[in-house]
């Protein structure tokens, strides 16, 4: 439970230190058109990053294992397909 807390404290302190305030706000304009200015297209880079890393954080909670190539290839899609492995016994 200290682990926890702890995280938790870390990351509110991270957010808090982080967080912009009025001395910070500066509006900053550019002069004529730029390239790729709006972001839209790196969001499913991002979305693709994010569903790996939380099917891989599942698949260790829930089978203790790794990922596999094809479940990380389809920015794990095939994760949340596929059933849950058997473990062995010892012995």
């Amino acid at each position: 439970m200290k682990t926890k807390n702890l995280i938790a404290a870390a990351l509110a302190a991270s957010i808090t230190v982080a967080a912009p305030t009025a001395s910070h706000a500066v509006i900053v304009r550019t002069p004529g058109p730029t390239f790729g200015g709006s972001g839209v297209g790196a969001w499913p880079i991002f979305a693709c990053a994010g569903g790996i890393i939380l099917a891989a954080l599942a698949a260790n909670a829930r089978d203790n294992r790794e990922l596999t190539a094809p479940e990380a290839w389809s920015c794990g899609a095939l994760f949340w397909f596929s059933q849950p492995g058997k473990k062995k016994k010892n012995g």
